[in-house]
C-alpha cells in the first residue's frame, strides 16, 4: 500500500461543521439532496498561512501533480476570472499560475464552462483531496457524465443540476454539502494510493466522517462556473455526538438502497454501524 505524506483531522469539531452535519442527517430516510442555499464570499478570504490543510495541499502538489492539477485550454478565460475574485493575478493563466493558487487556498476547486451545445464541462481545477474517485478521468466530461457512476443522481437531480448551473445569478454563492465514510483520516482518497477501505470487521472507532462543504459562483464573463470543495474528517462517533443526529445518520445507513450503499463503499460496514450507532441511549 502506498502512503500519503501526510494525515489529516479535526478531533474537535468546529461549530460551522457541527451544523453542516446536522443538515445533512436530518431526514427520515436517505435520498440524494440538491439542498443549496445562499452563501456568502467569506470562501474567498485568503487563508491564513498557517492553516493545517495548506501544508499537506503543498505536498501532494509537489508529490503527484498530475493527480492534482487539471488543466484544458479552454480553462485559462474561466480561471482568469477566477482570479479577479481575490483581486490578485498569479501571472499567466496556465497551470502552473492554477497550481500556485491551489497551494495557497484552504478549498479543492474545479472549474466548470458552458459550452456550445448547451453542456457544462471540467475544463480545469485543482482537488488534492478526491474522495475515492480520480479527478484526471473527468477533464472534459459533461457533468450528467461526470455524475454518471452514482446510481440515481442522475435521474434524481440531473436536470434539476443542469438547470441550477445554467441560471446562477451573477454575484452569488450558493452552498451545500456532501458526506462520505472512510477506514482512515486520510484527507487524500485518490484510489492510487490503495489505502484501506471499510469492511464487516472495521471497529466504529476507526471509521471516519468525510464532510465535503461545497460552494458555487458563477464566473460570467467566461461562461464559467467555479465549484469549490472544502473538506475535513471527523471520527464518527464524535461527529454523531448528537442523539438525534446520530439517530438521523441510522436512518440514512439503512434506508439507503443497495446499489448506492456499494458506490459509497459502506455496504460491508453499515448492518454493524446501525446496530452499534442505534443502541445507544
Amino acid at each position: 500500500m502506498e502512503t500519503g505524506p501526510g494525515r489529516s483531522h479535526d478531533v474537535v469539531i468546529d461549530p460551522g461543521s457541527r451544523e453542516a452535519i446536522g443538515r445533512l442527517f436530518r431526514g427520515d430516510r436517505f435520498r440524494f439532496e440538491f439542498g443549496m442555499r445562499r452563501g456568502d464570499d467569506r470562501w474567498f478570504d485568503p487563508t491564513p498561512a498557517d492553516h493545517p490543510a495548506l501544508d499537506e495541499r503543498r505536498r501532494w502538489l509537489a508529490a503527484t501533480p498530475d493527480d492534482c492539477v487539471l488543466w484544458r485550454p479552454e480553462a485559462a478565460s474561466v480561471f482568469a476570472e477566477m482570479l479577479e475574485l481575490f483581486g490578485a493575478s498569479e501571472g499567466p493563466a496556465d497551470p502552473a499560475g492554477l497550481a500556485r493558487v491551489a497551494a495557497r487556498w484552504e478549498p479543492d476547486f474545479l472549474l466548470l464552462r458552458h459550452d456550445g451545445d448547451g453542456e457544462t464541462r471540467l475544463v480545469g481545477g485543482a482537488v488534492c483531496f478526491p474522495s475515492s474517485w480520480t479527478p484526471a478521468e473527468k477533464l472534459g466530461l459533461t457533468v450528467d457524465a461526470i455524475h454518471s457512476p452514482v446510481p440515481t443522481v442522475n435521474a434524481e437531480l440531473g436536470a434539476r443540476i443542469r438547470t441550477f448551473l445554467g441560471r446562477l445569478p451573477e454575484g452569488a454563492v450558493f452552498e451545500r454539502e456532501n458526506w462520505g465514510l472512510a477506514a482512515v483520516p486520510d484527507m487524500n482518497m485518490h484510489p492510487r494510493l490503495g489505502l484501506p477501505r471499510l469492511g464487516a470487521g472495521t471497529p466504529l472507532e476507526q471509521v471516519w466522517l468525510r464532510l465535503e462543504r461545497q460552494a458555487f459562483r458563477a464566473l460570467p464573463k467566461s461562461g464559467g462556473v467555479l465549484f469549490m470543495i472544502r473538506l475535513t474528517v471527523h471520527p464518527l462517533e464524535e461527529a454523531l455526538a448528537d442523539p438525534e443526529v446520530r439517530a438521523g445518520f441510522v436512518r440514512a445507513l439503512a434506508t439507503m438502497p443497495d446499489e448506492i450503499a456499494a458506490y459509497k463503499g459502506v455496504a460491508s460496514v453499515r448492518a454493524g454501524l446501525c446496530h452499534r450507532l442505534g443502541a445507544r441511549p
